[in-house]
């Protein structure tokens, strides 16, 4: 059987994409890129908030209206975990639903294929970009007001060292030269197995077991759980980057405290931690506009706050109210035009330390790991590819913009020529070259 697959939402949802399509391809059934091609259509949809809902069913809709009789439609994921209702309603005719981590059970329901493809027997893992992303642990236990995730993914529960070895060989053999770790909160990896430190443990296992992918980078730490181990361990590891993904989601102690989250000290303590171990360390976190309650002066607290730690890279929401969690009864919910004039101010400002971090960088030396599949053309008419360095993370970060035409996934060193907000100006210093394993040349 073809398949097409869509995937909807944030990275964690492409890893389990990864292994849906890993599932089909045991069974010997082959992935299409067009909808039209495929026997069987795949919506891995996002429930998080109400916007990645209204984007699942519109996607939904689309594919359903387009299809023919004889192909099929299941929807998958977060969504049709918790609105599976919704699903139904606003698109009747979809043929089945599947809720989270429910790969096998899609494969089996389809069957193996009754054709033969040119498929290895055991299917190498499926990506499209030098980067891969390692889901190392799903679930949360944290009791954050405005989050359905818990509901949606229950309990935390961690992947095992094993698995996550075999994945990332997996990944290295196929090519990855990056890999990305990703959570619901990766820091508290193997803690519900009783564990303490398990991530600065993992680090060390990966960074041993696959020496030939020169860039492992961490996201999604939570706030007070950067221990000074874990930092230690990301500055001795040669190719774990200096970088490191801790949403924050506010600024304010009252903010915080209504959301149920660590206090501000807490979020001072783990900058602190990992900036000493790492002087060179990239921060990127992710913070909450709008949410019920912020008055203006707590809304001030949080500009304040992102200017005085200088965060590099700054993703910022407006409040979704998400119903079943604490907060969408809750009362003051901000009016719809001051969360998004609040969001301006605080984007803007994110904007010009974004620059400032970039314009640092300036004259300076880098490896970029080239990610365009064939060179495209600058203004002047020359060729360039795009890339990224260590300090930018796949999909939500800036790019590097490098003169001349170089393959996926070759690492080029480059001499920064010039920042635009958030991104850089390069030029190659020398041919592309793989990297050495287990080198890793930091900025």
């Amino acid at each position: 059987m073809k398949y097409h697959l869509v995937t909807l939402g944030c990275a964690k949802n492409t890893v389990d994409s990864m292994r849906l399509e890993q599932a089909l391809r045991t069974g010997r059934h082959t992935a299409v890129t067009a909808p039209e091609e495929a026997d069987l259509l795949l919506v891995n949809t996002c429930g998080f908030i109400d916007a990645a809902k209204d984007e699942s069913v519109a996607v939904v809709r689309a594919l359903d209206a387009a299809r023919r009789a004889d192909q099929r439609l299941y929807v998958v994921g977060c969504m049709t975990q918790i609105a599976e209702d919704e699903v139904r309603a606003a698109v009747p005719n979809v043929d089945a639903t599947f809720g989270v981590e429910h790969w096998d059970e899609i494969a089996a329901s389809i069957g193996a294929a009754s054709e033969t493809y040119d498929i290895p027997a055991v299917a190498l893992p499926v990506f499209g970009a030098p980067s891969a992303y390692l889901k190392i642990s799903d679930g949360c236990d944290r009791p954050c007001t405005f989050c359905i995730i818990p509901t949606i993914k229950g309990a935390m529960h961690s992947a095992p060292v094993s698995r996550l070895l075999a994945e990332a060989r997996m990944y290295a053999a196929a090519g990855a030269k990056e890999l990305v770790l990703v959570a619901q909160d990766s820091t508290a990896y193997l803690e519900d197995a009783g564990g303490r430190d398990g991530l600065a443990a993992l680090l060390e296992e990966l960074s041993a077991g696959v020496p030939e992918v020169p860039w492992i980078r961490l996201m999604y730490a939570y706030p007070g759980r950067v221990t000074a181990r874990l930092a230690e361990a990301m500055a001795a590891l040669p190719n774990v980057v200096p970088y490191l993904d801790m949403p924050l989601q506010h600024g304010s102690e009252a903010v915080l405290r209504r959301m149920k989250r660590p206090t501000l000290a807490h979020s001072h303590r783990s900058i602190e931690t990992v900036r000493r171990a790492i002087p060179e360390v990239t921060l990127r976190s992710t913070f909450i506009v709008g949410f019920p309650g912020e008055t203006e002066a707590e809304f001030r607290d949080l500009l304040r706050f992102v200017e005085e730690q200088r965060i590099d890279h700054v993703g910022a929401f407006t409040y979704s109210p998400q119903a079943g969690t604490p907060a969408a009864s809750g009362p003051d919910q901000v009016p719809e035009p001051v969360k998004q004039e609040r969001y301006g101010r605080l984007m803007t400002l994110a904007q010009g330390i974004s620059h400032a971090s970039n314009r640092g960088q300036v004259g300076r030396e880098v490896d970029v790991l080239i990610e365009s599949r064939e060179p495209g053309r600058s203004a002047s008419g020359g060729e360039m590819v795009i890339g990224r360095t260590v300090r930018d993370a796949p999909e939500v970060d800036g790019l590097a913009l490098v003169k001349g035409a170089y393959q996926m996934g070759s690492m080029v060193r480059v001499r920064v020529d010039g920042a635009l907000p958030y991104d850089l100006l390069c030029t190659p210093v020398t041919i592309p070259v793989t990297p050495t394993p287990g080198a890793l040349a930091r900025p």
